[in-house]
C-alpha cells in the first residue's frame, strides 16, 4: 500500500485521541447535570434515560469513523490500473545558430547563452509540445528528432558550441532545409520553426529565401529570432583546449571581424512563411514568442499508457460514514420514549403494580 499524502497519517491518531476527549467531557458534563438534578434512579423513572453509565457504544463508533476519516486523509492507493494520458501538442523545431559570430558579446553573456537562455524558457513553458532540435553553421545538424523528452533536449542545449559543427560559417538555407524536413516528419500536421540566429548568413539570400519558400510550400511555418544588435560586436578567438578568450577573429586584411545583426533577412524568412519576426533584447520579445507558441492550434498529441495504484480512500471515507450513521441512528434509538416503540415504561409498570 503507498500514501498520497503520507505527512497526514497521524490524523488517524490524532482524531480519534481528540474525539475521546470529547466523548469523555460529554459522560462527564452528563453525570455533573445528573447529580445537580437529583438522584439517578428518580430521573429514570421520570425517562431521562441512564445518564450516569459510560456511553462506550457511542465512545467505540465515534472513535471508528475518526480513525477512518484519518487513514482516507492520507490518501491510500494499493492494486493497479492502466491509465491512458492524451494531451494537446504541437510539433516544434528549434534551429540554433552556433556559428562562431553567435560568441559575440553584444547581448549579455553572449548571443549563443541567450539563444540557450530563450530555448529552454520555451521548453519550460510548452512542457506537452513535441520538440526537435537542429543545430547549424556552415552545415546543419539534426541533434534531436521530435520528441517529448525535454530532459534530453535540456543535455542538449548545455552542449551547444560552435565545436558541435565542423563546418565554419553560416549556412541558413541548410538550416532551413533540416528543420523543415524534421517538422514533416511525423506524419500529423506539419510543425513550427523557430530559428535564431544573428542573420549573418555567408551564402546568396536568394539561397536563404528560396529555402523559406520550400518550407511554407510545405506548410510550415517558420518564426525568426534576431540575437544581437545593427551595431555588432568583434568575435572573440577562444583557445580550443580551456575555452578562454585570446583575442578577437581577424580577417584576411588584418582587420577585426565585426559580426552585426541582420534583422531584415530573418523578418524576410519570417514573412515568406507565413511567421513573425522578433528581436531578441527588446522588451517583451520572449514573452510575445511564448505566447504565440501557447496560442497556435495543437491536435491530439501520443497517447501515453502509464500504470498507477488505485485509490482507495473512498473505503475508509465511507466506513466513518458508516460508522457516524450508526451511531446517530442508535442515540436517537435511546432517545425515544419507550411507548412510542411500544414498551412500557416504567411509570406504566408502576401503574399496572398499583392497580
Amino acid at each position: 500500500m503507498t500514501l498520497d499524502h503520507p505527512a497526514l497519517l497521524w490524523l488517524a491518531v490524532l482524531l480519534p485521541v481528540l474525539v475521546g476527549i470529547g466523548v469523555v467531557g460529554y459522560a462527564l458534563r452528563r453525570r455533573r447535570a445528573l447529580r445537580n438534578l437529583g438522584d439517578a434512579r428518580m430521573m429514570l423513572r421520570l425517562g431521562a434515560g441512564d445518564l450516569q453509565s459510560f456511553p462506550t457504544r457511542r465512545f467505540v463508533l465515534l472513535l471508528l469513523a475518526a480513525a477512518g476519516l484519518g487513514v482516507a486523509a492520507a490518501g491510500p492507493r494499493w492494486g493497479v490500473i492502466s491509465v491512458d494520458d492524451r494531451s494537446p501538442s504541437l510539433n516544434l523545431v528549434f534551429a540554433l545558430d552556433v556559428s562562431k559570430s553567435m560568441l559575440a558579446r553584444d547581448a549579455d553573456p553572449s548571443r549563443l547563452e541567450r539563444e540557450r537562455t530563450l530555448a529552454r524558457r520555451l521548453l519550460r513553458e510548452l512542457p506537452s509540445d513535441r520538440v526537435g532540435l537542429v543545430a547549424f553553421a556552415g552545415r546543419a545538424y539534426t541533434l534531436s528528432p521530435m520528441t517529448v523528452d525535454h530532459g534530453a533536449l535540456e543535455l542538449y542545449l548545455d552542449a551547444l558550441d560552435p565545436g558541435i559543427v565542423s563546418y565554419g560559417g553560416s549556412s541558413m538555407s541548410a538550416a532551413l532545409r533540416q528543420a523543415t524536413d524534421v517538422a514533416r516528419a511525423p506524419e500529423t500536421r506539419p510543425g513550427v520553426v523557430v530559428l535564431v540566429s544573428d542573420g549573418e548568413a555567408l551564402e546568396d539570400e536568394s539561397e536563404v529565401l528560396s529555402a523559406a519558400r520550400r518550407a511554407a510550400e510545405q506548410g510550415v511555418v517558420v518564426n525568426t529570432v534576431g540575437v544581437g544588435t545593427t551595431e555588432g560586436a568583434p568575435v572573440p578567438d577562444l583557445d580550443p583546449e580551456t575555452g578562454a578568450m585570446t583575442g578577437y577573429k581577424r580577417g584576411p586584411d588584418g582587420q577585426i571581424v565585426v559580426s552585426h545583426l541582420n534583422g531584415d533577412l530573418l523578418r524576410e524568412v519570417a514573412a515568406r512563411t507565413g511567421g513573425r519576426y522578433f528581436q531578441l533584447g527588446r522588451a517583451g520579445a520572449s514573452d510575445r514568442l511564448v505566447s504565440l507558441l501557447k496560442g497556435l492550434d495543437r491536435d491530439e498529441g501520443t497517447t501515453n499508457r502509464r500504470v498507477e495504484r488505485h485509490t482507495r480512500y473512498e473505503w475508509f471515507a465511507a466506513l466513518a460514514l458508516v460508522f457516524l450513521v450508526l451511531d446517530a441512528v442508535l442515540a436517537r434509538r435511546a432517545e425515544t420514549p419507550d411507548i412510542e416503540r411500544g414498551e412500557p415504561n416504567a411509570r406504566e409498570e408502576e401503574s399496572r403494580a398499583v392497580s
